[in-house]
C-alpha cells in the first residue's frame, strides 16, 4: 500500500470480505483506498473501479499504480448513473457512502443490476447511516429485482445487500468452480 487507509474504509473492506479470484466493481473509489484495501486483503481479486471525478481517478490510478500495472486493477471515469459498467461482468458490486443509492436509487441501479453475473451481489456500505436511508435502499434493491436483502454489520460499518437472481455458482470465479462445485 502506498499510504494509510482510513478507519472507515478499512471497516467497510472489513466487512465486504473481499475474497481470492473475485471480479468487484467499486462506484465511487474517490483516492482508491478501497482497492488498496481489497488488493491487500485479495491480491488475485481483480477490481474495476469508477468515479464520476477525473481528479479523484487520477489520483486513484497513482495510488494503485502497481495494482494496475500487475494487470489487478482497471480505474475509469465514469458514472453508474449513465450506464452498467461491463453487463454480466461481476461478482460483487460495492459502493461505500455513495449517495446516488438513497437519492437516486432510480438511476444508479438498474446499470448496477445489468452489471451483476447472476448471483451476484451489491453491497451498499455507508459507516453510520440513518435508519430512513437503510430502509429507502432497501427497498429499492428489491424493487430493482435483487432477492435475500439483508443488512450486516461491523463496527464502523453496515451494508445494505441485495442479490442478483440466478444460479449462485454462475458468479463464482472458475477456479472456485472447479475446486469446489
Amino acid at each position: 500500500m502506498t499510504g494509510p487507509v482510513s478507519p472507515r474504509i478499512l471497516a467497510a473492506v472489513d466487512l465486504l470480505a473481499p475474497r481470492p479470484g473475485e471480479r468487484l466493481l467499486e462506484i465511487g473509489c474517490g483516492t482508491g483506498q478501497a482497492i488498496q484495501a481489497v488488493m491487500t486483503r485479495a491480491p488475485t481479486a481483480t477490481v474495476v473501479a469508477i468515479d464520476r471525478s477525473d481528479t479523484a481517478a487520477a489520483r486513484a490510478r497513482t495510488v494503485n499504480a502497481a495494482a494496475i500495472a500487475a494487470g489487478r486493477v482497471s480505474i475509469l471515469k465514469g458514472d453508474i448513473e449513465h450506464g452498467p459498467v461491463e453487463p454480466g461482468g461481476f461478482d460483487r458490486i460495492f459502493a461505500i457512502r455513495a449517495n446516488s443509492f438513497w437519492t437516486r436509487p432510480g438511476l444508479a441501479l438498474p446499470h448496477v443490476v445489468r452489471s451483476l453475473r447472476p448471483g451476484g451481489e451489491v453491497w451498499i456500505i455507508y459507516d453510520e447511516p440513518a435508519d430512513r436511508t437503510v430502509e429507502t435502499i432497501r427497498s429499492s434493491l428489491a424493487a430493482f429485482g435483487l432477492q435475500a436483502v439483508r443488512t450486516e454489520a461491523v463496527p464502523g460499518a453496515l451494508a445494505i445487500i441485495g442479490a442478483k437472481p440466478g444460479p449462485a455458482s454462475q458468479s463464482r470465479p472458475t477456479w472456485f468452480r472447479s475446486r469446489f462445485s
